[in-house]
């Protein structure tokens, strides 16, 4: 059969093309690994300019689904003056420092602790 593996065990022999799944996957996470590490960079280095300093060192970016932002702050109290006085600031600062992407919204949710 075209494309199968022969034999078991390490002396494997390829023919065909066919690769073992863990030679897929391991390209799969170099391609998509160091972009994901450098977009959470970009964002954090954008988030501590756009918050400031004293914010930025109080909260950390999460991740961003689709076009929300989310951040995760060290009190309720945090988060509460980001969400109810600071959002539309802060937002507007951060799509000046991170212009490659959509954001809409800004989510703050606590640290677990």
């Amino acid at each position: 059969m075209a494309g199968t593996l022969q034999g078991g065990g390490k002396g494997m022999e390829k023919r065909g093309g066919a690769r073992p799944i863990g030679d897929l996957l391991a390209g799969v996470l170099r391609a998509f690994g160091p972009r994901r590490r450098d977009e959470m960079y970009e964002m954090t280095e954008a988030w501590s300019r756009a918050a400031g300093p004293e914010v930025a060192r109080r909260s950390r970016v999460v991740g961003m689904n689709r076009d929300t932002l989310t951040v995760a702050v060290e009190s309720a109290s945090l988060r509460q003056e980001i969400e109810s006085f600071r959002r539309p600031e802060i937002l507007a600062k951060f799509r000046i420092e991170y212009p490659g992407r959509k954001v809409a919204d800004l989510r703050c949710v606590l640290r677990g602790t």
